[in-house]
């Protein structure tokens, strides 16, 4: 199966941004309507899409359930995240659309309680594992936990996770591309591994193909001229035949 792409719409209020390494103070605001931007991806032949709640990460509720609401009934595979700081706020973003959430700070800040919520949402559920110095980072990334990326990943599949998105904080919103090489030692059938960080062009999503990754989520690049939608989607086809015909 080919790479999935996911456009990201990333949120603060009620407008389309992006920001720099995660950086609060570098944010871009692009003029564009997070829903218009939806409807653009869904034109491109996109079905997919990555919503980040990041006025909701930063004030840790959800703050944008509304546009994730208008944007899921437009017919796509939702991941939502940012500000899901209680099981109660998760069931929330999935009655409102989402049919994935991505879960970074309620899950490690209680990871005791990381079966449980592993069982209750099962596949609606996405471990969000975002790599700051070389540990896992949440509370919209001011917060560093002691574990690595591999003992987190590996910690969370024992706890009953099975979809994971990785995230490489220094990359992010750079577009000056991604390692690709950093995301192999995750890839197991058992898991979906969604890749984060930097993804900028064609030979980005090769790259991720080759290393074997379930997904790619591409933001910054998309709104500043690096890949259009259908580029990336053209490349995740390529790239598929590419892995087949070398396997």
């Amino acid at each position: 199966m080919a790479v999935i792409i996911f456009p990201a719409i990333d949120l603060y209020g009620g407008k389309t941004v992006r920001l720099s390494k995660g950086d609060y103070g570098r944010m871009s605001e692009y003029a564009i309507d997070p829903a218009d931007a939806a409807r653009n991806f869904l034109d491109a032949g996109c079905r997919h899409i990555h919503i980040v709640d990041l006025e909701g990460a930063k004030c840790g509720e959800p703050k944008h359930l509304a546009v994730l609401e208008k944007i899921a009934s437009m017919g796509f595979f939702v991941q939502y995240g940012g500000g899901l700081r209680s099981a109660d706020a998760i069931a929330s973003a999935i009655s409102a659309g989402a049919s994935r959430v991505m879960a970074g700070s309620l899950i490690f800040k209680d990871m005791e309680h990381a079966p449980e919520l592993a069982a209750r949402f099962g596949k609606s559920i996405m471990a969000a594992v975002d790599i700051k110095d070389g540990k896992a980072a949440y509370s919209g990334w001011y917060e560093k936990s002691s574990l690595s990326a591999r003992e987190a990943v590996e910690k969370l599949s024992e706890a009953g996770f099975s979809s994971f998105l990785i995230t490489l904080t220094e990359f992010d919103g750079t577009m000056r591309g991604t390692d690709a090489d950093f995301y192999r030692p995750f890839v197991s059938k058992e898991r979906f591994i969604a890749a984060a960080g930097g993804v900028t062009n064609e030979s980005d999503i090769a790259a991720l193909a080759r290393a074997g990754v379930d997904a790619a989520v591409i933001g910054k690049s998309l709104y500043e001229g690096g890949i259009t939608l259908k580029g990336a989607l053209n490349a995740a086809e390529s790239a598929e035949k590419e892995v087949k015909t070398n396997d």
